[in-house]
């Protein structure tokens, strides 16, 4: 009876020594394909990333590569008699639109780009029901920024060029706005980045109200850029537009308010627009548009606008 059960010890230790290696054996070839299937996919990912530059290449020496982007924010509330509203009879209901697109052309030794943005908000806000204007008759924000630059190319990266640029409005066309036309170079540091400097440009601000209309020759400044991410498998894209104009000689002017105050005024300005869109279901996603300008000859102070909402690009 011992010897049986020894028998029957040994043969299970000798299984279970067995099933030990065995297990060891599978965890180590297992291990091993893990390692080589990573191995491949980061051959496979390398690959893919040479493809796709060759592509942004071929896609920049033999045609127009396009883009569009934009922001759709809506808003609705109302109350109907809610006490603890400081208005219990009121409604509110607002709008935000952008749309930014761009269609460039590069050759080896010309190029095109174009450039447009359209932001436009409006905003209702009634708290007596005799109030019957409606949520278009109230605008907030509006701009209108359309460029059209074109050079040809010394060496890679730098260029003599030229460029016509509008910046005003849709509901106040030319109520303010500027007209730009200017000669320079264009500098191309990286893909996706232009940085215009033309020290021979004409601007012809076109005023509102008192205000006089001007016309002067100075330095041109502009700066695009547009990036797309992959953060987390979701795409993010974001377009920023930088410009800049410092005239020669005195163009100053003295502007008077409604309170009758007076300040001076000059052609000199400076405006930074971004537009991000942050995709969350195919195409579809968050977009926030910010915006901030500095120009005398329009305002004494600093403008700003901030519009967030839902945001599509294809």
């Amino acid at each position: 009876m011992k010897k049986l059960l020894l028998v029957i010890v040994a043969v299970c230790g000798i299984y279970t020594i067995g099933q030990s290696q065995t297990l060891e054996e599978l965890k180590g070839m297992q291990s091993e394909k893990i390692a080589a299937a990573d191995e491949l996919q980061a051959q496979v990912d390398a690959l893919q990333n040479e493809a796709e530059v060759l592509q942004s290449q071929i896609d920049k020496l033999s045609g127009w590569r396009k883009g569009v982007n934009g922001l759709l924010g809506f808003n609705l509330n109302r109350s109907d008699g809610w006490i603890a509203n400081p208005n219990p009879e009121a409604a509110s209901s607002s709008l935000n639109l952008t749309i930014n697109a761009f269609m460039l052309k590069d050759n080896e030794k010309t190029f095109w780009h174009n450039k447009g943005l359209l932001t436009k908000a409006w905003q209702d806000v009634d708290i007596d029901e005799k109030d019957e204007s409606g949520l278009f008759d109230n605008g907030t924000v509006d701009i209108l920024n359309l460029s059209s630059l074109a050079g040809y190319k010394v060496v890679d990266n730098f260029a003599l060029s030229g460029q016509a640029e509008l910046n005003t409005s849709l509901g106040n066309f030319l109520e303010p706005g500027t007209l730009d036309i200017g000669l320079g170079a264009t500098w191309l540091p990286i893909d996706n980045m232009t940085v215009v400097i033309h020290p021979f440009n004409y601007r012809y601000a076109f005023a509102k109200g008192e205000v006089m209309s001007a016309g002067a020759v100075g330095a041109k400044l502009r700066v695009d850029y547009t990036q797309e991410f992959d953060v987390s498998g979701k795409n993010v894209a974001w377009s920023s537009t930088l410009t800049a104009f410092i005239p020669y000689g005195d163009t100053k002017q003295t502007i008077t308010l409604p309170d009758a105050s007076t300040y001076e005024s000059s052609l000199n300005e400076l405006t930074w627009l971004n537009t991000f869109a942050f995709e969350v279901w195919r195409g579809i996603g968050v977009g926030l548009t910010y915006g901030i300008r500095s120009a005398k000859f329009e305002s004494p102070d600093t403008q700003s606008f901030t519009s967030v909402g839902l945001s599509y690009g294809f």
